[in-house]
């Protein structure tokens, strides 16, 4: 078992409570071993300095250096699996929320379905990644949502998918912890209503920052590749990607890349 850390005092709705660990594998493992050991409870945040095998999507290596925020978060959910999917969207839009808080120079937005995407103001390149989510289903009743944020380092180019930048190059030096507690306090509100209301809140919250919406498209599926317009999100989530002469597709899970970004691995 990791030890458990002092950090510096952070400010975290009441409804938070904090582990935080120094070196751990992964936080979503050790939040399902908390879980297997009796010791869950909705929002416990559970933070790393540095792990050593934290994942991504589709089992993809998440390089996971110090002085980034690694997080994982326990929620409660006694809905439908089907649902969990959409926290993912209230997470991205929550953080995208809190990273320009903390760096008005910084324009964020959220790629399909919950990356954070970032560039300065008055930049006219592309967006660059600069967080991912992992949300898994653990046991009965349990959600863990993955975050990491590449707050003082991003990944090299040939570790990712598509350029990514960290929230240092953009002039920030406050590390992680600001960044956790802007997250926390932004997610909070979202979370309780989309617990009331479904995920109609939510989805206009993602929808204000959304990237690419209106424009070219290309989404690569497990087997294939399409290219399109993406014209909306559905009220359960999806990309809808309008194909012109082929018809629209709903798209449910893939990687999602707009012009000016190279496609990467």
């Amino acid at each position: 078992m990791s030890a458990v850390v002092p950090v510096p005092p952070v400010a975290l709705p009441a409804s938070f409570t904090r582990l935080a660990l120094d070196a751990i594998d992964s936080t979503n493992d050790e939040a399902r071993r908390r879980l297997d050991a009796g010791e869950g409870r909705d929002l416990l945040a559970i933070t790393a300095v540095r792990q050593t095998a934290g994942r991504g999507r589709r089992g993809r290596v998440w390089v996971s250096p110090p002085g980034n925020l690694h997080l994982s978060l326990l929620i409660r959910h006694d809905g439908p699996p089907g649902q969990a999917a959409e926290l993912g969207f209230a997470a991205v839009a929550a953080l995208a929320e809190a990273v320009e808080t903390l760096l008005p120079g910084l324009e964020a937005r959220c790629k399909w379905p919950n990356d954070l995407m970032v560039r300065g103001r008055g930049e006219s390149g592309p967006f660059a990644k600069a967080a991912g989510m992992l949300l898994e289903t653990s046991g009965q009743g349990w959600l863990v949502l993955g975050i990491g944020v590449d707050v003082a380092a991003a990944p090299p180019p040939e570790a990712v998918l598509q350029p990514a930048r960290a929230l240092v190059d953009f002039g920030w030096d406050g590390g992680p912890e600001p960044v956790l507690a802007g997250f926390c306090a932004a997610f909070a509100p979202l979370l309780a209503a989309w617990r009331a209301d479904g995920f109609a809140p939510v989805r206009a919250a993602w929808l204000a920052r959304a990237l690419g919406l209106g424009g070219p498209a290309m989404v690569r599926l497990e087997s294939s590749t399409l290219t399109g317009r993406f014209v909306a999100l559905d009220p359960d989530g999806a990309l809808v990607l309008d194909q012109g002469p082929t018809g629209v597709t709903r798209i449910r899970a893939g990687d999602v890349f707009f012009p000016g970004m190279p496609p990467g691995l």
